[in-house]
């Protein structure tokens, strides 16, 4: 089992899934305004395309990039907290959170950090780890509770073999998908926390709780091959500890 199997569920395939979300508006905007982000949605899911054909670099340069450029160049000079969200639910948890905190805050589209996201993992994919960590940071930091990308950052932390910060972003990743992931995508952000839960449960030699992580998976997706492979694997470990304890 590598660390690289925790992101599975970005194949090519999920990626494309993924491309009718990326145009999700929060609210009403100004007519220029939602002309120019359903350009840059469009260029983005443009790019998500390049990168599900395997084609990171290309993604990056000619389109993550260039949509990233260009909400910094529209929002250079607000003098409001931006925040990004891809639902309703989300959206109202940051503004609640921003009328506490005494924060003026407006939310948009996710356009804007799903280019930081795409960049990110495109980085992972050109073994760009450490650009990919400090891109990822930004996607965040435009939408903190994003169970997607909160989970690629976890991967990082395994790839990094920092096991208490993997346990601890895969469970945020968990709330997040719970609490406001849009019901599209819900189950499958909860697979992958919970893959990734799995994953640093097995490395700390907490099989129970590994265990209990794959099987859930498995009551959303009963033919998940990667939940149902990583059980055999545990099953393996079990059965190897109760012939070293015997011997």
């Amino acid at each position: 089992m590598t660390c690289c199997d925790m992101r599975i569920v970005l194949s090519p395939a999920f990626l494309l899934i993924l491309i009718p979300m990326i145009s999700w508006a929060q609210a009403a905007p100004s007519s220029s305004t939602f002309n120019e982000d359903h350009r840059q949605a469009q260029l983005l899911a443009d790019g998500v395309r390049i990168l599900a054909s395997g084609k990171p670099k290309e993604a990056i340069a000619q389109y993550f990039e260039k949509v990233v450029a260009s909400y910094e160049d529209q929002y250079r000079d607000t003098n409001v907290r931006l925040l990004c969200a891809r639902s309703t639910q989300e959206s109202l948890l940051y503004l609640l959170q921003s009328a506490k905190d005494n924060i003026a805050t407006t939310v948009i589209s996710a356009t804007w950090a799903d280019a930081y996201y795409y960049k990110a993992y495109a980085l992972v994919e050109l073994k760009q780890v450490p650009e990919a960590k400090t891109t990822l940071a930004r996607a965040l930091a435009l939408s903190p509770s994003n169970s997607q990308y909160l989970s690629e950052l976890g991967h990082i932390y395994q790839w990094e073999r920092d096991w208490p910060m993997a346990l601890q972003t895969f469970q945020a990743a968990e709330a997040a998908a719970h609490d406001v992931s849009p019901p599209q995508t819900r189950e499958i952000e909860l697979c992958r926390a919970w893959k990734g839960l799995g994953y640093v449960f097995v490395e700390q030699n907490r099989l129970a709780e590994a265990e209990k992580m794959y099987k859930q998976c498995l009551e959303l997706k009963k033919d998940d091959s990667l939940a149902m492979r990583e059980l055999r694997h545990i099953q393996g470990l079990k059965a190897k500890q109760r012939s070293e304890t015997r011997d």
